[in-house]
């Protein structure tokens, strides 16, 4: 007999997963008039990120609980806001009040945002390198909607 596990999300998780998978739906949409319309996207704040993440990935490695660093686009309350920003993956996400001061992350690094999610599932401890393709994008899994300062 096949047996096969299903998501066990709660009422709230789902509500949330579909309102963020919305959110990120009409932001792509509206880039892509965009980019119709002739805008450009900003290639400098991209690789300026990209920039900030290899001199500092190894030491927010360093950090408790995170598992990965990439770029990405900063999320608020849920919906992309288009600002390019380093992405933190951790293990669980920690209200602020719950960590030692030496283990909060920086909210920028020179200058660029950057913005804590709770990781995809992964097996096991070890860290990876979110930027690899795949290693951090598991579309079965929808993220928590947590500030990081929550």
């Amino acid at each position: 007999m096949k047996r096969e596990l299903g998501p066990n999300w709660t009422k709230k998780q789902e509500r949330a997963g579909k309102r963020e998978g919305k959110a990120w739906e009409e932001f792509f949409a509206k880039n892509e008039r965009q980019v119709a319309g002739g805008e450009q996207p900003d290639l400098a704040a991209a690789a300026k990120i990209a920039e900030v993440q290899q001199r500092h990935e190894a030491e927010l490695l360093r950090y408790p609980n995170v598992i990965g660093v990439a770029t990405g686009i900063r999320t608020r309350g849920g919906k992309p806001t288009g600002e390019p920003c380093l992405v933190v993956y951790v293990e669980r996400k920690l209200p602020r009040k719950r960590l030692a001061a030496k283990d909060v992350l920086p909210s920028a690094i020179e200058g660029s945002f950057v913005t804590g999610n709770r990781a995809p599932h992964h097996s096991g401890p070890a860290r990876m390198r979110a930027s690899t393709p795949g290693a951090a994008h598991d579309p079965d899994k929808p993220q928590e909607l947590q500030s990081w300062n929550a």
